[in-house]
């Protein structure tokens, strides 16, 4: 399959340079994709790479996501391991008030003992399989100290992720009637996090991107939770993990609550191309996972990857003065790859270069910068960053050498005249 889709993408590009005015192939698009209304207040798919969002449904709204929440404590987690500011190793000891929480049926919890202490890696491995939501808690105290100063971690982090639109009580979700004494100061007890399915999204690829070892965990079926020797074994709330469909979804996070109602993060690695997909507010457990699973096969089933490798000519030149040659060929400066919909090989993008100045004057050096691509799908969404487009590097092709002195002088003169 992944051979198919490299070939695809090759046979693809060959059809759609096509060079219109100056260093710019156009080509229009007008195909209609099938409709797809998925049962769920909102939703989106995007790509772990670039970014793109390849479906949206509401993308922008905030809702509660309850603990789908525990994403943003585990990039904050992971991002002070790597810091070397705490250790998988470390011990934390919980309050009475997260022992309470650790024991209220009413909550997906790993029981905690007053007065033992855990290490960060259990705490964590609990947070993402078991959904724990005390032990979330106490991630929290070991990383700031006290839920208060977490939250407000939280808070900036978020907004340091370019998520600016989020509502944040707690480190794992719950509505803040359940925190007890570790209630965040002035909240309404009915508060619950809120977050669009893009937040959520920009979290799920943040991690990926930079802490890929979270999918060892998040694939993880169930855990021993050893207290002291005693024994809790841990189930995964992600039932995909175990689903008969072929989708290979390893992650990420589930999240329930009155108010959210059934809300799913998941990313799967399918042919080589990760995807991360978000549905907040389905109507219950089976529909989250189910609306899941449509939502990836509409994307198998109406999409194809393209995949542009660095050095790889778009066909497309740039002028040169005073060379050998009055143009020199580009090549893209960076791999590249795009969701596109399938049957559009000449109907799909619109690829405009344009140089680094207005006159690029000879000796070039073969992968010298000469310029800038700008690749724009037609009826694209977007990128979860804001973008509209992918950028690169044009690089030159080849190299060109200068002409003669006396010719080059001669050139300018007569330019100049």
């Amino acid at each position: 399959m992944l051979k198919k889709l490299k070939k695809l993408g090759i046979s693809f590009l060959t059809s759609l340079m096509v060079v219109t005015g100056i260093g710019q192939g156009f080509i229009n698009a007008d195909q209609t994709l099938p409709q797809l209304d998925l049962e769920a207040k909102s939703a989106i798919a995007v790509d772990a790479k670039t970014g793109q969002i390849i479906y949206a449904k509401d993308d922008k709204q905030t809702y509660p996501v309850a603990s789908m929440s525990k994403l943003l404590t585990a990039y904050i987690l992971l991002q002070a391991i790597h810091k070397g500011e705490i250790t998988w190793e470390t011990r934390v000891t919980p309050t009475a008030t997260e022992v309470d929480i650790s024991n209220n049926t009413e909550l997906t919890n790993v029981p905690l003992q007053e007065g033992h202490s855990y290490t960060i890696r259990q705490l964590y491995q609990a947070m993402l399989v078991g959904s724990a939501n005390a032990a979330t808690m106490l991630i929290g105290n070991a990383i700031s100290g006290t839920q208060t100063k977490f939250i407000d971690k939280m808070r900036e982090t978020a907004k340091s992720l370019g998520i600016t639109d989020a509502k944040i009580y707690s480190a794992n979700g719950l509505t803040a009637k359940y925190l007890g004494d570790e209630i965040y100061p002035n909240t309404d007890e009915n508060a619950e996090n809120e977050f669009s399915v893009r937040d959520m999204a920009i979290i799920s690829q943040k991690l990926i991107k930079e802490y890929p070892e979270i999918l060892e965990t998040t694939k993880l079926t169930k855990i021993d939770f050893n207290d002291n020797g005693e024994i809790t074994t841990v189930n995964n709330t992600n039932e995909l993990l175990q689903d008969d469909s072929n989708l290979e979804v390893d992650g990420l996070k589930t999240g329930t609550s009155d108010a959210a109602g059934y809300c799913f993060a998941s990313t799967t690695n399918k042919d080589g191309h990760r995807i991360i997909t978000v549905i907040a507010g389905a109507k219950d457990n089976d529909a989250r996972f189910d609306q899941t699973k449509n939502l990836l096969n509409y994307i198998y089933n109406n999409y194809d990857y393209l995949a542009i490798s660095t050095n790889q000519a778009l066909r497309q030149d740039v002028k040169v003065k005073y060379g050998k040659q009055s143009s020199i060929s580009t090549i893209v400066g960076n791999d590249l790859s795009l969701w596109v919909p399938k049957n559009t090989r000449e109907k799909v993008l619109q690829i405009k270069l344009t140089p680094k100045s207005s006159t690029i004057e000879a000796p070039i050096k073969q992968g010298e910068t000469v310029g800038d691509y700008q690749i724009t799908i037609a009826g694209n969404l977007g990128f979860i960053d804001g973008s509209t487009d992918l950028k690169t590097k044009a690089l030159a092709a080849n190299s060109v050498e200068g002409i003669n002195i006396l010719i080059k002088w001669w050139q300018m003169l007569s330019d100049a005249i």
